[in-house]
Parts: structure tokens; sequence; C-alpha cells
């Protein structure tokens, strides 16, 4: 970001997080969980001023409006979405630049 920034002087970048997974408490050897990740990284952008929108939550809440389950929208691995994943995560970032 910073080296984007100084090469940059007026980017306009959005960060978005990731995608809700299936597995989301599982700790990897570090110890921490999917939300550690959504987490840290929210607070560290909001304090430089960045733009950040939190998909994960905006894809939820598409979920419950369409009556779906995550499983819908993911591949057998339980973390990348699958076709129409990627389309309500299009659907969240055509509302958001809305």
């Amino acid at each position: 970001m910073t080296k984007l920034q100084k090469e940059l002087p007026n980017p306009k970048i959005l960060i978005i997080s990731p995608n809700p997974v299936a597995n989301s408490k599982t700790e990897n050897s570090l110890g921490l969980n999917y939300l550690d990740y959504i987490q840290a990284p929210e607070q560290v952008i909001k304090s430089n001023k960045s733009t950040y929108m939190n998909s994960k939550e905006e894809i939820e809440k598409k979920l419950k409006e369409k009556n779906m389950r995550l499983a819908d929208i993911l591949t057998n691995d339980n973390i990348h979405p699958n076709d129409q994943g990627h389309y309500i995560w299009f659907e969240v970032m055509q509302e958001y630049f809305k």
C-alpha cells in the first residue's frame, strides 16, 4: 500500500475482505483462524484511512436474502467460491459501486 500510494499519489484503492469460508474457526499453525485474518487487517486499513469493504458480511447478508446456505456458493474445498459464489460476490460489488 505504501509503495502504491507513493508511486500513485492519488490512487483510489478499495481493499475487500475475502469471501466467507466454511471452517472459519479452524486455526492454522500460528494459532490464527480466518476471522483473525479478517479483523486485524480491517483495523489497520481503517487506521490508515484506506477504503475497506467487508465483502464477507455483505455476501452473508445476500445469502440470507436469497435463502441460501454458504455451502451452496463454495467449491468442494469449502473455501473458494463456485460460479454462484462469484456471481453473488459480483452482485455485492455492483451494489457497493452504485
